[in-house]
């Protein structure tokens, strides 16, 4: 009876041991569960998307974690201190990370330092989402990614962009860095707009290198005359947005600069945008020519390499006649070139006949010249 009492007693109280036991595992399982779980289901991919729930990732990463095979990760998420400290981690677990596609919304009071330090990578696309123009403004991202192929940025805001170990394979860059009506309505400071001639400097080994609207209309506000531009020594082809305030003033300098560009693409703002502005006295009217200068001598490329040239959206303008007939004067070495006028242009300065009659350096160009209005 009193070994029968005993025993009663030991497994009463080991049944209530094991019992606490087994909730405390429960309930550790809970916790941790989702955390390893997520971890060894994507351990083994080679690709992987991840994307918030309420502004924080919700998947977790093991401190001794490694994802040995993921070559191509796609991310959207909201610029947050956690969700920084996260993406450290993970791109630390990326021994051999080649493509990232990180579509950011940028949050007021996150001023940290962001970092891509990923030496495998080749492909880099960053998105950067604003509400407000201050949004991302004191934002600073720095790339230490040497063997980046292409690399293109996007975000209406003047974030700070240092690219550290210009990468010396770099074949595509697309940098479209601000917007131009902030540069027009003075929302900019000089040392703002500069931000984007450092991102520029940071790309002159590019390839292929296109730079929209917004781009140029703060490079053209930051750039004087002497300053020192950036010489890009690979550069082929170039799209460059002739903006509706500035204009030209960049082109002379991409030329002289740019010794086997063999391809240009000029895009014309629209007209319409430059009437609108005046109208509403935001700025004053820009000069007549538009910011052009032709360069003192005749640059290399245009001697030697340059073969097609493609203008947009011309506005009719007497100024815009200039620039067509110098690069026809001195192209030598030009095949063919594309010209498309704003179909709803104001000015009848100039036409297609008017562009047929410029004189031309190169032979090959006769018969190869394409005039036509933008519908």
């Amino acid at each position: 009876m009193v070994m029968a009492t005993r025993r009663k007693k030991y497994w009463k109280r080991n049944t209530y041991y094991f019992r606490y036991r087994r909730r405390l595992i429960l309930e550790m399982y809970r916790k941790y569960s989702q955390r390893y779980k997520d971890y060894f289901r994507y351990q083994l991919r080679k690709t992987l998307h991840l994307g918030t729930r309420n502004d924080f990732i919700r998947f977790h990463i093991p401190s001794y974690g490694r994802f040995p095979n993921l070559k191509v990760l796609n991310l959207k998420l909201h610029l947050t201190l956690p969700n920084c400290v996260f993406l450290n981690r993970l791109f630390r677990s990326c021994p051999l990370l080649e493509d990232l596609y990180m579509d950011s919304t940028c949050v007021d009071n996150f001023d940290q330092t962001f970092r891509f330090c990923i030496p495998t990578l080749r492909l880099l696309q960053l998105k950067l989402n604003a509400d407000e123009f201050h949004s991302c403004r004191h934002k600073e991202f720095i790339f230490n990614t040497p063997n980046l192929v292409s690399l293109s940025i996007t975000g209406p805001s003047l974030s700070c962009f240092r690219i550290h170990d210009i990468p010396p394979n770099l074949i595509q860059a697309n940098l479209s860095i601000g917007k131009s009506s902030y540069v027009h309505d003075f929302q900019v400071s000089k040392d703002e707009a500069s931000r984007v001639m450092e991102a520029l400097k940071g790309v002159r080994n590019a390839v292929d290198l296109t730079l929209p609207f917004g781009t140029t209309s703060a490079l053209s506000y930051c750039f004087d005359d002497g300053d020192d531009f950036p010489t890009f020594p690979y550069l082929r082809d170039l799209q460059l947005g002739i903006d509706y305030y500035f204009g030209w003033k960049l082109l002379p300098y991409f030329l002289e600069n740019s010794p086997l560009l063999r391809w240009i693409s000029l895009n014309r703002e629209s007209e319409s945008k430059y009437t609108t502005a005046m109208a509403e006295g935001k700025h004053k009217e820009a000069d007549d020519t538009y910011g052009w200068k032709p360069p003192k001598q005749v640059p290399e490329c245009l001697m030697d390499k340059l073969k097609e040239i493609e203008v947009r959206n011309l506005w009719r303008r007497k100024a815009e006649g200039e620039v067509v007939k110098y690069l026809l004067e001195n192209g030598k070495t030009l095949a063919k070139m594309k010209i498309s006028f704003e179909e709803d242009g104001i000015s009848d300065e100039i036409d297609e006949a008017t562009i047929e009659n410029f004189p031309r350096a190169s032979e090959k160009i006769s018969g190869s010249i394409y005039c036509k209005s933008e519908t």
